[in-house]
């Protein structure tokens, strides 16, 4: 008898054995993601919206029971962590697009807030906390994190705040999540503030080396992306 499949039913399968494969690595365990899923500020050329999803939609399955599995957080001035709803890919995915999403501005205060708020109710240790969270948009750093009123934040204050809360509830500075910023639609070099990684563009090679380097993209790895494509192999260096 031959099996008729769809294309739905594919789709479902690949998307299994991929998070099945990242699990059995041990990769990206215990990260959050912030997805930016505003038409304003993701539109483009690429469908960056599409790459926003479906990241934090991995990060959510390769994540741990009891607070973090199957939650993505809204990229917000009023961040939600949510618990994904729907029982396929595709009721997964239309349920992430459908988050309230704020235009450009994200309170990561508040995403840490609710990290915290979330760790303190399970009563986790410190080994069980997000180890880093990562922020998928299309928006410079420095506007998303500037305020409502549009006044430039100072990070590394803004971290030493975090930090302090975190140690009030019993956390020391190393449970302290990592946020991970990447800016999908303009290529640039990885910069790091304490507690923050800065990095741009998007390819599916820059992609690969993202999932292959546990969320790690060194300087080194954007360039190796950079230089990738068919057209840059032929290259040769004269000394």
């Amino acid at each position: 008898m031959r099996m008729m499949w769809n294309v739905g039913q594919v789709t479902e399968l690949q998307w299994k054995a991929m998070v099945m494969w990242f699990k059995k690595q041990g990769k990206l365990k215990n990260c959050l993601a912030v997805c930016d899923v505003s038409s304003s500020s993701m539109a483009g050329i690429q469908n960056y919206m599409d790459v926003s999803v479906g990241l934090g939609l991995l990060l959510s399955q390769l994540s741990e029971e009891p607070c973090w599995k199957g939650k993505v957080i809204s990229f917000s001035p009023n961040p939600e962590l949510h618990l994904v709803g729907g029982d396929n890919l595709k009721s997964k995915c239309e349920f992430v697009r459908r988050m309230d999403c704020g235009g450009s501005k994200i309170d990561l205060h508040k995403v840490f807030d609710l990290i915290l708020e979330a760790a303190v109710k399970g009563n986790l240790k410190a080994e069980q906390m997000v180890k880093k969270v990562f922020v998928f948009t299309n928006t410079c750093f420095e506007v998303a994190n500037s305020g409502n009123d549009n006044k430039k934040s100072c990070w590394e204050s803004d971290y030493k705040a975090i930090q302090s809360k975190f140690k009030e509830k019993g956390y020391e500075e190393n449970a302290v999540p990592e946020i991970v910023y990447w800016k999908l639609d303009t290529l640039a070099v990885p910069r790091r503030q304490p507690g923050l990684a800065i990095f741009g563009g998007f390819s599916v090679d820059l992609l690969k080396l993202f999932l292959d380097n546990d969320g790690e993209v060194s300087p080194c790895h954007v360039m190796e992306a950079a230089i990738s494509p068919k057209h840059y192999q032929n290259l040769a260096v004269v000394d």
